[in-house]
Parts: structure tokens; sequence; C-alpha cells
């Protein structure tokens, strides 16, 4: 009697510690995070004004894309292979989105110093070359991306006039100092010297959670790379 009076004793307290674990795991928010049940939350600060992860759209889908593509040559049944790669230290997913935050971050700060200073207009021919740029984003865009585009077309339109605006600001400095476009780019060096001098917070509690290559993407599960036989390939595609 007492011995099932213990286990019944034990099996009521793991019940409850399962029960007490899963609510934990759900308050702290665990998993990846859902990035269209957040786009109005705020990405990044920039000077204290907030980009929100809807901002982030258009850089989302474009890196996406690019290294989709990479990853159908590298493997066309299950691309996400590609994604998983490590190399320099780091997984290609991981850096695709330190590619993403540092293109958005490099915009964002230009187009607000663009605009303070006047130089947020663009001319007639800027305006037909964004137009240019516009219309081969979209040409470029991949079918499944279209399915689980996160905002409508005005908005990422936009986003994409502000990195218009941004380069022409970089630019700008370039020719002002007499050196190459490409030191005002994100990775340059003098762009770098310019970001340290303003205040970036990044929200960190969201963006850890972010996981580049399944948001306007899907993938399957299974890959060869996390032990996928040829045989499981053909038995997945019944």
């Amino acid at each position: 009697m007492r011995i099932k009076t213990f286990l019944k004793s034990m099996v009521l307290v793991i019940c409850v510690g399962v029960i007490l674990y899963a609510f934990l795991a759900m308050g702290t928010g665990r998993g990846p995070l859902d990035y269209n049940e957040h786009l109005e939350d705020t990405a990044f600060t920039v000077d204290e004004k907030n980009v929100t992860f809807e901002d982030l759209a258009f850089y989302i889908l474009f890196e996406e894309r690019k290294v989709e593509e990479q990853a159908r040559i590298y493997n066309k049944e299950y691309t996400k292979d590609y994604w998983n790669i490590h190399t320099n230290d780091k997984f290609i997913q991981s850096e695709a989105k330190s590619v993403v935050l540092g293109m958005a971050v490099h915009d964002h700060l230009f187009y607000q110093l663009a605009v303070a200073e006047g130089m947020d207009e663009l001319t007639d021919a800027e305006e037909k070359e964004l137009e240019g740029s516009i219309a081969d984003f979209w040409e470029d865009m991949l079918d499944v991306q279209w399915e689980r585009l996160p905002c409508d077309k005005a908005t990422i339109n936009n986003q994409i006039r502000i990195a218009a605006i941004a380069e022409k600001y970089g630019n700008h400095l370039a020719r002002e100092n007499n050196t190459s476009q490409a030191a005002y780019k994100y990775d340059g060096y003098y762009y770098s010297l310019i970001k340290d001098t303003h205040d970036i917070k990044l929200n960190k509690k969201l963006w850890n959670k972010l996981v580049l290559g399944d948001i306007t993407l899907t993938h399957s599960k299974l890959n060869y790379i996390n032990g996928l036989t040829d045989e499981d390939k053909k038995k997945s595609k019944k």
C-alpha cells in the first residue's frame, strides 16, 4: 500500500513538473520568432528613432532570395542544407542575418542624416533609376516569396526608396571626402566611423530569436546534412 501511495505521489510530482516546465517554456517565448506577429515591434533604434521589424521586409526578401539562389546551386532538392553550412566560424544563416541588420542600420542612419541635411529628394534621373531598381527587385522575387510577403508592395517600395536615398547620401560623402563609394557602404570603414558616433540599440530579445531563411521561404525539415539518405529522399517525395 505504501509503495502504491509513493508511486502515485511520484507520478503526481512528475506531472506537475512537466506542466510547470511547459508553462515556463511558453512564458519565456522559446522557439523561433514569428516574424509576421512582430511587424509593429521595434527591431532597433537609430538615435532613439524606432525601426520596426516591418521596416526590414525589403532587406529580408532581398537577402533570403540571394542566399536561396546560391542554395539551389548547392543542393536544389534540399536547399536548407546550404543555409546550415558552417564556414568562417559562422553559419551561412547567421551571416545572412547579420547582413540584413547591417544594411538596414546603414540605410536608416544615412536616411536620417540625409533628411536632416535636406538631401532626401531624388532628381528626375534618380527617380527613373529607382523605378528600374524596384521593377528588377519584384521581377527577381522567387515564387514562394510572393505567397509569403510580410506586407504590401507599397510599403516595400518605400523601403527601397529609403535605401536609394541612403545610397545617394553615402555617395555624396564619398565625393566630399575624395574616397571610394565602397567606404560608405554598410561594411565600409568610413561608414563604421560615422556609425560609432550615433546611438544604435538592438532589440536583442526579439532579434536573437529571428531565424532568417524561414520567413519568406519554406524549407523541408528533412535534409541530407541532418542524416537523410537517398532512400529517405525517395520516400519523402511520395
